[in-house]
């Protein structure tokens, strides 16, 4: 089976052989180590019915398991619809519509796995994201079911969570880079841990919120300073009748700090998180917010004109591409004379581009964050 995972047209890509040569994939800097030892881990599987993939981001280790499991049915999950989209677009590129790709906020337990299998790469799940997996996990599979986690790098960390949850487990593939290790399903859990948190966001002059998050919604516990800043700066400046787009919102803390302190006409939250999504309207509804509209996407949003004041707290990574589209969708969305708002840790990149984009920009420094303004 030749599997192709590279996106783009470009001339340096990376072939990796397995099983002797009856797969290869390519693909542009080739599998992480994560991925590579869970397919390796395909050889001490005995006929699975039922096959769940966990923070896999190209969905070469689900193609090979359907060659090599035809009978069973294969699921990949993803949180974030970026992932879950390209992970779509290389099942298509390779013609294979056997593998199912969901992205929804929590595994679902309809269906009681043979196996499953969980990624943990550098710059992945964070700890606590690990653990409510693993708990997830563990609730998802048929008792005699089987775990593995495929860990990059060798902290211990993740064989000791593994162990306290299934009560042990087995080392079937290491080397420099990383380790898989493998897990079966005893009994049920006696108690199940609750990772979620409450807390609330308070603004100087303004109406206090509650917010609630889990593992995996940015930020989870606390709310994070930039994001502070820039509600401080927008619900300070909101007009009566504003439209509010709040882009990349999280658990919803920027709009939701807005709409409680300013009559809107109209409230939109846009996110690719899929546990984002899911936080945002449960924290409309508890801080009494009954007209709000709540979009999951990865491209923004097709609208133009709607709106008049838009926030956004692009994340850092890839290389400013997702802060280039917040960038083009706050100058779509906005109406003339509408405003839009961009938080950075240094925001030299964000004002160079609103500024080219809009025509113009100011620079707002709080709480050791810029925020940039531009107007349309």
């Amino acid at each position: 089976m030749n599997i192709c995972i590279t996106e783009e047209s470009i001339g340096r890509v990376r072939k990796e052989s397995l099983f002797g040569g009856r797969h290869t994939v390519t693909s542009r800097s080739g599998l992480n180590v994560t991925e590579t030892l869970i397919i390796e881990a395909f050889t001490g599987l005995a006929r699975p019915e039922n096959i769940l993939f966990l923070e896999n981001r190209t969905g070469a280790s689900g193609m090979i398991a359907g060659n090599m499991f035809p009978q069973a049915q294969i699921t990949i999950h993803c949180l974030d619809l970026y992932y879950a989209n390209k992970i779509r677009r290389n099942l298509s590129r390779n013609g294979v519509s056997s593998v199912d790709v969901c992205c929804q906020p929590y595994v679902e337990r309809k269906s009681a796995y043979d196996v499953v299998f969980l990624q943990l790469s550098k710059g992945g799940a964070s700890k606590e994201l690990a653990l409510d997996l693993l708990q997830q996990i563990h609730q998802a599979l048929r008792l005699g079911g089987k775990c593995f986690l495929s860990v990059e790098e060798s902290d211990p960390w993740a064989r000791k969570q593994v162990e306290k949850l299934f009560g042990g487990y087995a080392v079937c593939g290491q080397n420099k880079q990383g380790y898989c290790i493998v897990a079966g399903k005893k009994e049920k859990l006696k108690r199940l841990r609750d990772y979620r948190s409450e807390f609330t966001m308070t603004i100087f002059g303004k109406k206090t919120i509650r917010l609630h998050t889990i593992p995996g919604v940015f930020s989870h516990r606390e709310i994070d300073q930039g994001a502070l800043a820039l509600a401080e700066i927008a619900a300070g400046e909101a007009q009566k009748g504003d439209a509010v787009l709040d882009m990349g919102c999280g658990c919803g803390a920027i709009g939701i700090s807005i709409a409680v302190n300013q009559e809107l006409s109209r409230l939109c939250f846009v996110d690719a998180n899929a546990r984002a999504v899911s936080m945002t309207k449960e924290n409309c509804q508890h801080n009494g917010l009954d007209r709000y509209e709540v979009v999951f996407s990865d491209a923004g949003i097709e609208e133009t004109r709607g709106f008049t004041l838009f926030t956004g707290n692009p994340p850092y990574f890839s290389h400013y591409k997702i802060a280039k589209l917040f960038v083009d969708t706050a100058y779509k969305a906005l109406k003339p004379g509408g405003r839009a708002y961009l938080v950075a840790k240094t925001a030299t990149w964000h004002y160079n581009a609103m500024k080219s984009r809009f025509g113009n920009a100011t620079l707002i420094n709080r709480r050791g964050y810029e925020i940039v303004k531009s107007v349309k």
